[in-house]
């Protein structure tokens, strides 16, 4: 009967047709030039809520049939145009496809929108080809909506839809009720709390972005997961990505240890030995754990058992994304924090202009041009010179002002850092994350991260449109180019990294009569505490690098010796949190406290550069730096 009808209206096939070409997802093809091939490798869909902080990584598979090799790269988008605001015009990487193989390149997009289309442009040895490839384009990240409050999560195909029902919206105060009379020894679920600075009663959501691909083939780059505020897997995926898959595993491992959220579902047995165990108020539902700067919660499988730790999750997770969300928003307006910037981490002296000079040169001008230019004219009766004398005068006024404006503050290329690093130097492993600011009297060529680095554009005038430019080096270094840093207007980013074989360390002997400390970091030590695995407060002060001191017991007016000098790792790890929190939402102002070690670790204070943080610009004069190193020894 269906049948009968379509042939005999023709017009109802067609709107089939239309209604299926709506409804079916779109297939990312491979698309072929000569023996090269290209194709995009999606991790997720589309959710269609705003992500407002960290990297969008976009894969694609590029695959050499030929018997040589070739360079490919690819830009994003093809046709770049600018929505009247701040745009990522241009991300741009190039590998080299060995014969016959085939090899992943990635492309990264800031928290800004993509200013085009859904097309990359594909460069073949040089030769830019006609034919575009298609990738599935997030439009929704960086265009943040603050009408409430979304965190988003990452969560694997495996895990089962009521769980990822009960984290996307909580659970109804009246199921907490219910659950609580059935069971007298079960905690009461606190009611979704309602932050401040939602604007509006909705509330708080966690919004679930499913996995397209299974967890062995998610990306082994740990920036791609920044964009998630937390990521959920099951217990058998993640023994199989440790297992099995290095790469992946060493990716999430790096994201939760600088801040991210991590949810195992079901039974594990593999949780790191230094990922620390934290009393809960969950009464087992889930066991929490501190991953340095991030948390780790293992739920059980059933979702009954598991509803208590519910909340908890969702509250913290929520919270962490307030943080990032906080920073998007300072970057896109001038606001009391990036005043806080200025002020706490200032880049140069003076950022105002000798109004005064400006204005003397003006009038002085003003004088010359017009009355003494005519009467000296009218005096050698030559007054149609004033057809070149203006224009000569205004040139040479003009070069005059900027000349006296350079000269005023000669050429600068400063920088600022406001930074803080866990190393842990068993391990040779270090989580870095603070503030670093730059200032230059004429624009650079870009600023430079390293592979491993977020770096969120904070407190600066980016909120003028602008069309900004990324391109990944050869070595997979960032390089930020156009729009990113302006000629004297100072610029922030927020950063954090996580980095492996640090080789980096201070080396005590507790052998001798005194004992001593050598300083292996690279760079001058201005303060040193070290409390000894013998329970010993212990400092050293101005200590050159390379060079060995004697480490005495501090003065009574240094520090003073209380019970909190005996915390654990875990209750360090726990400041730690805080104190991360406490410099990404109030700024680089407070820094954990010496009071703060647990035995077998140390804190240095150092006024220069970070050694864990690339320098940025190359050239640059360092103006103010803080910087704290926590290292645990044993």
């Amino acid at each position: 009967m269906f049948r009968n009808t379509v042939m005999k209206r023709p017009m109802y096939f067609f709107i089939v047709i239309f209604l299926l070409l709506i409804f079916i997802p779109n297939r990312i093809y491979a698309v072929n030039y000569g023996n090269i091939s290209v194709q995009e490798i999606p991790m997720t869909s589309d959710a269609g809520t705003p992500t407002s902080h960290g990297y969008l990584e976009y894969r694609f598979r590029v695959t050499n049939r030929d018997a040589k090799a070739h360079t490919v790269g690819l830009e994003i988008p093809k046709s770049s145009h600018s929505y009247g605001q701040t745009v990522l015009s241009r991300s741009a990487n190039s590998v080299v496809v060995p014969p016959e193989s085939a090899v992943i390149l990635r492309l990264l997009q800031p928290p800004f929108i993509i200013g085009g289309n859904d097309e990359a442009q594909v460069i073949i040895d040089g030769r830019y080809q006609y034919d575009p490839a298609p990738f599935r384009k997030i439009n929704n990240h960086g265009a943040n909506s603050y009408s409430h409050e979304i965190a988003n999560i990452l969560t694997s195909r495996d895990v089962p839809g009521d769980l990822r029902n009960l984290f996307q919206s909580g659970i109804p105060p009246e199921q907490a009720n219910d659950s609580e009379d059935e069971t007298a020894t079960a905690p009461a679920v606190p009611v979704t709390p309602s932050y401040s600075g939602s604007g509006t009663s909705t509330p708080p959501e966690l919004m679930p972005w499913t996995s397209n691909v299974p967890v062995e083939e998610w990306s082994d780059y740990w920036l791609a997961y920044t964009r998630f505020d937390a990521i959920i897997l099951t217990a058998s995926e993640w023994r199989e990505i440790q297992e099995q898959h290095g790469g992946i595993f060493d990716a999430l491992k790096k994201y939760v240890e600088t801040g991210g959220t991590l949810g195992i579902v079901g039974t594990n047995g593999n949780i790191p030995k230094h990922w620390l165990p934290v009393e809960d108020d969950t009464q087992n539902s889930a066991q929490k754990y501190h991953a340095v700067l991030g948390l780790v919660y293992a739920f059980d499988k059933n979702t009954e058992t598991v509803k208590p730790a519910i909340e908890p999750f969702r509250e913290s997770v929520l919270k962490q994304s307030k943080l990032w969300r906080d920073i998007h928003t300072s970057r896109h307006s001038i606001t009391s924090d990036e005043a806080a910037l200025y002020s706490s981490l200032p880049v140069v002296a003076d950022y105002g202009i000798n109004i005064k000079l400006i204005m003397v040169l003006i009038i002085v001008f003003a004088v010359l041009i017009g009355p003494v230019n005519i009467y000296v004219l009218s005096l050698i009766k030559r007054r149609i010179w004033l057809m070149w004398t203006v224009p000569f005068t205004s040139l040479a006024a003009s070069v005059l002002v900027l000349g006296a404006s350079f000269f005023q503050e000669g050429f600068l290329r400063q920088s600022s850092s406001a930074t803080y690093t866990v190393l842990d130097q068993q391990r040779e492993e270090a989580v870095t994350f603070g503030f670093v600011g730059f200032y230059s009297t004429l624009t650079p060529r870009g600023v430079l991260f390293a592979p491993e680095t977020e770096a969120t554009a904070c407190a600066s005038r980016l909120g003028n449109t602008k069309s900004l430019e990324l391109y990944l080096t050869a070595g997979g270094n960032q390089f930020l180019t156009h729009g990113w840093i302006n000629a004297r207007i100072p610029s922030y980013f927020a950063i954090r990294k996580a980095q492996s074989q640090r080789k980096e360390r201070i080396t005590f002997d507790w052998t001798a009569d005194s004992p001593t400390a050598a300083n292996g970091l690279g760079v001058d030590i201005k303060e040193l505490t070290v409390h000894s695995p013998k329970g010993e407060l212990l400092t050293a002060h101005h200590i050159k690098a390379g060079e060995k001191v004697s480490l005495t017991a501090p003065a009574s007016k240094y520090i003073t010796i209380n019970d909190s000098i005996t915390l654990s790792k875990v209750d360090a790890f726990r400041e730690m949190c805080q104190a991360y929190s406490q410099i990404i939402s109030n700024g680089p102002g407070t820094f954990i406290s010496s009071k703060q070690l647990p035995a077998g670790s140390y804190l240095a204070e150092l006024d220069v550069w970070n050694p864990f943080v690339e320098e940025g610009i190359d050239r640059t004069t360092p103006y103010q730096n803080k910087t704290i190193i926590f290292g645990l020894f044993e």
